[in-house]
């Protein structure tokens, strides 16, 4: 049963994470870029440090993408406080 709802809870991170990266671009909102980085980082952590082949070493990088991407977000469109 545990492995069931950890195959649950990491399916539905990649979810949210697709989501809101399809949104955060969409929208150019620098939060949903975000936050689907972080919803990403513990799936494709996961797969980034479960083999030694450098193809799974890539998954990695669709978290940095958003990350990188809310980034400059952030900078081009900086709130005002």
């Amino acid at each position: 049963m545990d492995f069931l709802l950890m195959g649950i809870l990491l399916w539905s991170l990649v979810i949210a994470a697709l989501l809101l990266g399809l949104y955060g671009v969409w929208k150019r909102s620098w939060k949903a870029l975000f936050w689907g980085g972080i919803a990403s980082l513990l799936p494709m952590g996961l797969i980034f440090m479960g083999d030694d082949s450098w193809v799974f070493k890539l998954s990695i990088l669709p978290p940095l993408l958003m990350f990188i991407g809310a980034y400059f977000l952030k900078q081009r469109h900086p709130e005002k406080v």
